[in-house]
């Protein structure tokens, strides 16, 4: 665990330990962490204690925002981390501070609904779940001057409808904001991983859906995961701007279990399976080439079909063409056989 200096704000909120502890990671983000301590005070459910872990921060900054936030009196911890560790050892400092039966990940940037904690709290104490996630909507930002800008919005894995080991091997689907867990997970799947800078919250998940059981809250949307994609620095969200350092976290997670797997197993079904999937691969890739290739021919047929087309246009316009002329033709020789007769009949009575 890395050294820190830990400040104790305020004591321990009267009537013993609070029924959730909240961990909040922050560093050098004082426009976003005023946000964050405003929206954890905003919960309908008020058993909770704060615990904030500036991890290598302004000190100072962090401890003026904190004292100067209504209703965090009696309620928080302040870990100050001289140097910055990084997400997984932060996560475990306020694991470990945070004595509470339930714990939550509440990192400086992200928001939740004011009755995430009330629904939460209420199926966990309705269920055995280990755990318990809610609908999740990103929220587009970006901060000018001293203002957060939010201009638009999107439900985050709208077809979720359950937490399950299934779905978070392909990818996590479960952000630190949308979930509450109880804090004896740890003493069965251990603490978070330290030697993932990133990626730490997937790992933590995936050995948390195969150990235990985890709830999922469907309907409105109770957490918020704010994204800056523009935004660089201190600004910068980890998913964004550590992009590279996800696909290295990634692949050191599933080569680290898929070497388990094979000192257990062997790699004979793997063998069978890769081929496997790659001649079914082979096989679609096949029918695509097949279709694409009828296709092709399909265009070049109708490509045909049209020049034919436009070459009967230009004989039916050219048949009209003709047609036109040889009616003005017909028009003005009957116009002069009129006047002739007409002529003719004249000049006889004339001299008749």
């Amino acid at each position: 665990m890395a050294d820190t200096k830990a400040d104790t704000i305020a004591d321990a909120m009267p009537g013993g330990m609070a029924s959730v502890s909240i961990i909040m990671r922050t560093r050098d983000r004082p426009l976003l962490l005023r946000r964050a301590l405003a929206d954890v005070c905003a919960q309908t459910y008020q058993d909770w204690r704060l615990v904030v872990v500036d991890d290598g921060g302004d000190a100072d900054e962090v401890d003026r925002l904190v004292a100067g936030q209504h209703g965090m009196a009696g309620r928080v911890t302040v870990l100050h981390n001289a140097d910055a560790h990084g997400r997984a050892v932060s996560w475990n400092q306020g694991v470990e501070a945070g004595k509470s039966r339930y714990l939550a990940v509440h990192d400086d940037d992200d928001t939740w609904h004011p009755s995430f904690l009330a629904r939460t709290v209420a199926h966990l104490d309705a269920t055995d779940d280990a755990a318990v996630a809610v609908r999740t909507e990103i929220v587009y930002e970006h901060v000018e001057g001293d203002e957060i800008v939010e201009h638009a919005r999107e439900v985050f894995f709208p077809d979720l409808r359950a937490v399950t080991l299934f779905d978070l091997v392909r990818t996590n689907r479960v952000v630190p904001i949308a979930m509450l867990y109880r804090r004896s997970v740890h003493e069965g799947i251990g603490p978070v991983r330290e030697d993932l800078p990133v990626v730490e919250d997937w790992e933590f998940n995936l050995r948390l859906a195969a150990a235990h059981t985890i709830g999922f809250l469907d309907g409105e949307a109770l957490a918020f995961w704010h994204q800056r994609r523009a935004a660089d620095g201190s600004l910068a969200n980890s998913v964004i701007g550590l992009h590279g350092e996800h696909r290295t976290g990634d692949l050191k997670v599933r080569n680290e279990a898929l070497k388990e797997h094979v000192a257990r197993h062997g790699l004979g079904g793997l063998l069978y399976l890769t081929q496997y999937v790659q001649q079914e691969f082979d096989h679609v890739h096949g029918r695509f080439a097949v279709g694409e290739d009828l296709t092709r021919e399909a265009l070049r047929v109708l490509a045909h079909q049209g020049e034919l087309l436009q070459r009967q246009e230009s004989l039916l316009r050219q048949q009209e063409q003709r047609l036109a002329r040889l009616e003005r033709s017909v028009s003005d020789a009957s116009l002069v056989a009129l006047v002739r007769r007409r002529y003719r009949r004249l000049k006889g009575s004339r001299t008749g």
